[in-house]
């Protein structure tokens, strides 16, 4: 999926490549979003919510662009799990949540995970990870109730 860069103009070299793409692919799903560190966690939630209405899949996998994919070897790890119905699969980390305020990862709600030097949650990287069906329509129909953290791989 894509989301708009801050001011690309109809004209950026990027949004014509991107045009040229989705003429020939129709792979392309644009989403009405600046991008911005804080607002990941919205951006997730509305490619979710569009990748819903648009494609009937198993899984909807999210890979940030300078990922490589072994799209054989993911392929068959998401299949070893299609019949489970709430699945997250990721790389799984956990890592401290960030109080400092100058730090571009603050966590706002720091004070909710205890005292000063405790981790988040395990959670996938936001790297790539990938999210059943069902999970996805979990997450689409409770967004207004789910809370969101700094941080789209924790929300």
């Amino acid at each position: 999926y894509w989301t708009k860069s801050a001011n690309p103009g109809p004209d950026s070299e990027v949004e014509r490549a991107m045009d040229a793409e989705e003429k020939e692919y129709n792979d392309i799903l644009r989403l009405n979003h600046v991008e911005g560190q804080d607002g990941l966690p919205l951006k997730i939630q509305m490619f979710l919510s569009s990748a819903l209405s648009t494609w009937d899949a198993d899984f909807y996998v999210k890979v940030d662009d300078d990922v490589h994919v072994n799209i054989g070897i993911t392929r068959s790890i998401l299949a070893r799990h299609r019949s489970k119905p709430r699945v997250y699969i990721g790389c799984m980390k956990s890592g401290p949540v960030i109080a400092n305020n100058e730090s571009k990862y603050y966590e706002p709600d720091h004070w909710k995970f205890g005292t000063a030097g405790n981790n988040y949650f395990r959670h996938a990287t936001r790297q790539l990870y990938a999210i059943t069906r069902d999970l996805a329509t979990y997450i689409s129909a409770n967004k207004h109730i789910l809370h969101k953290y700094t941080n789209e791989d924790v929300s």
